[in-house]
Formats: structure tokens, C-alpha cells, sequence
């Protein structure tokens, strides 16, 4: 079993390893973590929120009927909405990112090859090819999850609009019973 020291040693050796384009890949996926676990958890209570509250319930015409969900979708939703194509840019920087970091290492280990050196030519070009191999791992392994997580969010915004739709549709039929009582 491992010690706390060793996986901290062993992490540490993989960072610096990874150099530069690891950290930026590192910093780039805590950013797009939190938006997705934000964006989650501000999408899972609002179908729950649109059955149990009462829009435009004094509502006289359709047109306040409208308006009253616009409203509603812009307080609720479009915070998320607005987030969406952030994520999706954050996702693919993932994994350019990994891309970056295997050309940087592979011209790291080309560079380490061609030079004149005496100090062992082939620790030199093991440490290129595995700044290459660290980054395009980590960046797959950041974008991979969080691509599946996306879609995933995508979907229940999507729900969450046709729950919307469905509600503002009820209230249209409810305003049209209550004018014909009149």
C-alpha cells in the first residue's frame, strides 16, 4: 500500500515532468470542472421548480403569459445557457492542450537527440517523451469525462426548455378555459 509521502513524490515528479503545458492543462481543468459541477447543480432543481411554481397565474392575456416565462427562463436558465459554449471551448482546450504538450515534448526529445552533448543522451530524450506523453494523457483525461458531462448537461437544458414549453403551454389552455367561462 501506498504512503501518503509516495503518492505525494510520485505527483510531484509527474508535474514536473509534465512542465509548463501540464500546469496550464491542470489550471484550465479545475476552471471547467467548477462551471460544469455549477452549471449541474443549477439545472437539477428547476423542472421541480417550473411544477411547483405558479407563473403567470394572474396573467389576463397571452402576451403577459409570455412574457412572465421569458422572464422566468432569463432569471433561471441563461445563466447556464450562457456558459454552455464556454464549456465546450474549455472541453477542446483540453485536449489541444495534451496535443501542445506531446509536439512541445517531441521537440524537447528532437532538440536533446540533435545536440552534441556527453551527459546521457538518453535521459534527455526519455524526459521529452514523457513531458509528450503526460500532457496528451492528462488533457484526455480532463476533456474525456468532462465532454460525456457536457453532453449530459446539454440534455437536461434541454429538458428543463421542454418542461418550460410544456408549462407555458398548460397556462395557455388554462386562459382560454377561464375566458370561455366568463
Amino acid at each position: 500500500m501506498y504512503s501518503i509521502s509516495i503518492i505525494y513524490k510520485e505527483c510531484a515528479t509527474v508535474l514536473e515532468q509534465g512542465g509548463v503545458v501540464l500546469w496550464m492543462i491542470l489550471a484550465v481543468g479545475v476552471w471547467l470542472y467548477a462551471l460544469l459541477f455549477s452549471s449541474w447543480c443549477t439545472v437539477g432543481p428547476l423542472r421541480s421548480l417550473i411544477q411547483t411554481c405558479e407563473i403567470a397565474v394572474g396573467s389576463s392575456c397571452k402576451r403577459e403569459v409570455v412574457r412572465d416565462y421569458a422572464v422566468f427562463e432569463l432569471d433561471h436558465l441563461s445563466w447556464v445557457e450562457r456558459r454552455l459554449p464556454v464549456i465546450a471551448v474549455m472541453i477542446a482546450s483540453c485536449s489541444l492542450g495534451g496535443l501542445l504538450g506531446t509536439v512541445s515534448g517531441m521537440l524537447a526529445t528532437f532538440t536533446n537527440m540533435a545536440s552534441n552533448s556527453q551527459i546521457n543522451p538518453m535521459e534527455k530524450i526519455a524526459a521529452g517523451i514523457s513531458e509528450a506523453m503526460i500532457t496528451t494523457q492528462a488533457g484526455l483525461l480532463i476533456a474525456l469525462p468532462a465532454a460525456f458531462i457536457f453532453a449530459l448537461l446539454r440534455s437536461r437544458v434541454g429538458e428543463v426548455q421542454m418542461s418550460l414549453s410544456e408549462r407555458q403551454q398548460q397556462t395557455f389552455v388554462k386562459l382560454a378555459h377561464q375566458k370561455e367561462l366568463v
